[in-house]
C-alpha cells in the first residue's frame, strides 16, 4: 500500500508539471499575448508537456520528494516543492545558455510557469497528503512502532497517537528501557527488553522505534543506536524540558508533537547518490589508472620481505558487521601471531623497510577500494576498528557505537588532522573528529577531506 500511496503521489505530480508547462506554453505561443513570437503546433506543445514530466520526475525523486509525508508539516511540504523547482529551473537555465547563449526564455513566460509549477505541484501534493491519511485512519495505510519506555511519557504518547489515527502509527507494543522505572504508567506487560528489539522489528515490521527515556539517560539512549541500526528502524525521541531550551527539538515531528530523530540523514538522497557514484568512479579509476604502480608496490613488498602481498584483517563496519579489509602488507608476516591485535607504535619494530614508506604516503590503504567497491566501505569516513579492539574501546567510551552508524572510509576527518593511534587515549581525540565528521556530513566536507588527504599522501604529515 506504502508503494501504491508513493505513486500515486507521482502521478499527481505528473499531471502538474503537465499542465504548468502545457498552459504557459499555450499563453507565448498560441494566445497571441505576446507580440513578435511565432505560433507552434499545439501537438508540439503536448509532446513538450509530456517529456517535462520526466524530467521534473528526475529532479523530485533526487532531492528525496517521494515518500509517505503525512507527518511533516504544511510549512516542510511547501519548502519540499519550492526547493526542487528552483533547483530545476536553475538547470534548465543553465541548460537553454549552453544550446545556445544567445537563447531568451522570456522573463514573463518563466515567472508564470515558475509559479504555476510551484502552485499545481503543491495543490497536488496536499490532495496526496490527504489521501495518505485518509487510507491511515481507515487503517489500510500503517506503519507499525515500538515504544521505548513504560513511564507517563510512554502512555502519554500512546493515548496521542490512539486518537489521531491518521498519523497511521500502530503501537505494536512497548520495551522495557534499560533504566529501571519505579511505578511504571503502562501496566501492559512489555514485549521485551532492548536485546529483543531485533528479534521484535522482523517478527513485526517494525518501521520506528519511538523513544520515551529522558534523554540525559545517555547510557540508556546510546545502547539502542546499534540495534535501531542494524536494523534499518528510525530511532524518535520525545524530547525533554532541557532538549527543548538546548534547541535540539528541530528535527521531526508527529503533527503537533515534536520528536528529535537519534539518527537523522545528514545527507539528502540525491546527495548520498552523489556520493556513491563518487565512490564507485574514483575507485575504479585509481585501481585501473594506478595499476602499473599498484604491480611495481607488490614487487618491491615481495622482495623486501617474506609474506604475502596483501594483509587481511577483520574490521567492524556500518550496524557492527564484521568484514575483510584489504591493505598492502607494511609489516613481517604474521605480525600479530604471538601478541594478538596490539596498537601500533611510532617506531614498530614490525614494520619492514618498505612498509615505512607505504604507510608514510597512505600507499598501503589502496586495496581498501577493493572494499568500496563491494560496498563495505566509503572513500571518505570514521576509520574502520578491529573487533578486539572496539570491545576494549566501549568499556571506556560507551558511546563508541555511534561510530558504527556511518559506513567506515578509507579516509577521514581525524586521518587528516591527527597521527595513528598508538594506544587507547589517542582514540578520544579522534572520536571527536569522528563525531564531527558524523554530525556534519556534506559532499562539501568530503571535498575539504580528500583534499586534504592529497597532501597528506604528498607530504606525509600525519603518518609514521
Amino acid at each position: 500500500m506504502k508503494k501504491l500511496s508513493i505513486l500515486a503521489g507521482m502521478l499527481f505530480d505528473a499531471v502538474a508539471v503537465f499542465f504548468s508547462l502545457y498552459i504557459s506554453a499555450y499563453m507565448k505561443f498560441r494566445w497571441g499575448i505576446f507580440p513578435g513570437v511565432s505560433p507552434i503546433s499545439s501537438q508540439i506543445i503536448v509532446y513538450g508537456s509530456f517529456v517535462s514530466i520526466i524530467y521534473w520526475w528526475a529532479i523530485f525523486a533526487l532531492t528525496g520528494a517521494y515518500r509517505l509525508h503525512w507527518d511533516i508539516s504544511w510549512a516542510d511540504e511547501i519548502k519540499a516543492v519550492f526547493k526542487p523547482v528552483v533547483a530545476g529551473f536553475v538547470i534548465l537555465s543553465l541548460f537553454a545558455f549552453l544550446v545556445s547563449p544567445q537563447a531568451s526564455i522570456g522573463r514573463w513566460i518563466f515567472f508564470v510557469y515558475f509559479t504555476l509549477i510551484n502552485i499545481l505541484v503543491f495543490a497536488g501534493r496536499c490532495f496526496s497528503r490527504l489521501l495518505e491519511r485518509r487510507l491511515a485512519k481507515k487503517k489500510v495505510l500503517r506503519r507499525n512502532v515500538l515504544v521505548i519506555g513504560l513511564g507517563q511519557s510512554a502512555k502519554e504518547l500512546k493515548n496521542y497517537l490512539a486518537v489521531n489515527p491518521s498519523l497511521g502509527y500502530n503501537v505494536i507494543g512497548f520495551i522495557s528501557p534499560p533504566h529501571p522505572v519505579d511505578n511504571p504508567a503502562i501496566t501492559k506487560p512489555p514485549l521485551g527488553d532492548v536485546s529483543d528489539i531485533a528479534r521484535l522489528v522482523r517478527q513485526h515490521n517494525i518501521t520506528d522505534l519511538l523513544v520515551t527515556i529522558a534523554s540525559n539517560f545517555h547510557d540508556d539512549i546510546l545502547t539502542l543506536l546499534l540495534p535501531a541500526v542494524q536494523c534499518g528502524v528510525k530511532v524518535k525521541l520525545v524530547p525533554d524540558l532541557f532538549d527543548v531550551v538546548a534547541g535540539h527539538v528541530h528535527n521531526t515531528q508527529i503533527l503537533g508533537q515534536p520528536l528529535m530523530e537519534l539518527v537523522p540523514d545528514r545527507l539528502s538522497f540525491w546527495e548520498k547518490l552523489v556520493k556513491t557514484v563518487a565512490d564507485y568512479a574514483i575507485s575504479l579509476s585509481v585501481i585501473i589508472l594506478g595499476l602499473p604502480l599498484w604491480i611495481f608496490v607488490s614487487l618491491v613488498i615481495v622482495i623486501d620481505s617474506k609474506g604475502g602481498i596483501f594483509y587481511r584483517q577483520k574490521r567492524t563496519g556500518e550496524g557492527g558487521k564484521d568484514y575483510k579489509i584489504f591493505k598492502f602488507r607494511s609489516m613481517v608476516s604474521n605480525a600479530e601471531e604471538s601478541t594478538g591485535a596490539v596498537w601500533a607504535g611510532k617506531n614498530d619494530a614490525r614494520v619492514t623497510k618498505i612498509g615505512k614508506i607505504i604507510r608514510k604516503t597512505r600507499i598501503d590503504e589502496v586495496p581498501q577500494f577493493l572494499n568500496v567497491l563491494t560496498g563495505e566501505m566509503a572513500i571518505v569516513g570514521p576509520r574502520p576498528e578491529r573487533p578486539e579492539i572496539i570491545e576494549e574501546l566501549r568499556t571506556v567510551y560507551p558511546f563508541y557505537d555511534k561510530r558504527l552508524t556511518v559506513k567506515p572510509g578509507i579516509t577521514g576527518w581525524a586521518q587528516v588532522n591527527l597521527e595513528y593511534d598508538t594506544d587507547i587515549e589517542d582514540v578520544s581525540k579522534k572520536l571527536t573528529h569522528d563525531f564531527q565528521y558524523i554530525e556534519n556530513q556534506s559532499l562539501f566536507l568530503d571535498l575539504e577531506i580528500l583534499a586534504r588527504t592529497v597532501l597528506v599522501v604528498l607530504t606525509g604529515k600525519g603518518a609514521h
